[in-house]
């Protein structure tokens, strides 16, 4: 007779591509680790990788559960292959360059058990040299579009005074990264999972937005602790870079076709597009006489791709990135509406 497993309390999920250094260390803290609190299954997607690694990962490493996707169609996709696989009744979506610990992963369910429906907890995130990162924030607005608003907009501010609400264990900001983003199953799916419509970046914050519409609390523990060594996927040539950067301004774009409107999505789409042709022109200049400083490079290449997708935006009638799985559903539905 088959014994019948009790299914697991929290389903990992981590999307990998080519980052297969730091994905062993991130599969290293969770091989061995158990504990009586919690049970927990693993499911690594690759993006596509297209290399001979995933088949010896997959040895290596053979209490968990690896898929191949059917190539890079982003975080948000591959994010939702993985739940799609999963069986426990809360999801922890995972980086591959973070390193975990049974105490975080312990106090990130009992913190999401009991709050309401639809919400996300998320924990500290720090370097391996102990520096604090900012994985939240405010959801995007007229006023922090940039680096150089934010920045503005902190001189005008008192010191003393934080947007965030927050007390000695909690912080509630707009967002939580989705580098560490725990949530139940059952609110995951009510929502719709991650909106595929984003390649890369602020999938997270739209999901956060979309949760926080459903009465949601966007919490992050103070007191539990995961190592995250950010960038390694995201900077491993000049090439992938400056296809970072790209996306990341492409995401924004998307971003606020789908939360705002009006006035205030024609005057945000305005300034971000003035911003990175006009802010962004000397840098690119630069890179194009320096080609051998790779920063510099990397942020003359992201440049004329900026410039490409802002020329492609009218004709397509989008402003999805070509690499999203929806982009040519978006451009057909466009195509026709225009008719």
């Amino acid at each position: 007779m088959k014994t019948i497993l009790p299914l697991p309390d929290i389903s990992i999920v981590i999307v990998n591509y080519r980052g297969w250094e730091r994905l062993s260390q991130c599969l290293d803290s969770l091989y061995n680790l158990e504990d009586p609190r919690f049970t927990f299954e693993v499911i690594v997607v690759d993006n596509y990788s297209n290399d001979w690694l995933f088949p010896k990962f997959k040895e290596i490493y053979s209490k968990f559960t690896f898929v191949v996707n059917s190539g890079n169609h982003g975080f948000a996709n591959g994010c939702n292959l993985g739940a799609s696989l999963s069986q426990g009744a809360y999801l922890l979506f995972l980086n591959p360059d973070t390193i975990v610990n049974a105490d975080a992963l312990f106090m990130l369910l009992a913190e999401i058990r009991h709050r309401k429906i639809f919400s996300i907890v998320s924990c500290r995130q720090v370097k391996s040299n102990g520096s604090d990162e900012r994985p939240y924030g405010n959801f995007l607005s007229m006023f922090n579009l940039t680096g150089w608003l934010r920045a503005i907009g902190r001189l005008f501010r008192s010191r003393k005074k934080n947007l965030l609400i927050q007390n000695e264990n909690y912080i509630y900001p707009d967002w939580v990264s989705g580098s560490v983003l725990m949530i139940g199953k059952s609110s995951f799916k009510c929502l719709g999972g991650w909106d595929e419509d984003f390649w890369m970046y602020f999938e997270d914050v739209d999901l956060c937005y979309r949760a926080r519409l459903k009465n949601g609390e966007i919490v992050k523990l103070k007191d539990a602790t995961v190592e995250h060594n950010h960038g390694g996927a995201s900077r491993i040539n000049r090439r992938v870079t400056a296809l970072t950067k790209t996306e990341v301004n492409i995401s924004r774009h998307v971003y606020i076709s789908k939360h705002e409107t009006g006035f205030v999505a024609a005057y945000m789409h305005t300034f971000l597009i003035l911003n990175n042709v006009i802010f962004g022109f000397l840098p690119a200049l630069a890179g194009a006489v320096f080609v051998y400083n790779q920063s510099l490079n990397s942020r003359c290449m992201a440049y004329f791709q900026l410039l490409a997708y802002y020329v492609n935006v009218p004709t397509s009638g989008t402003w999805l990135s070509k690499r999203s799985v929806n982009y040519r559903e978006q451009v057909s539905l466009s195509s026709v509406l225009s008719q």
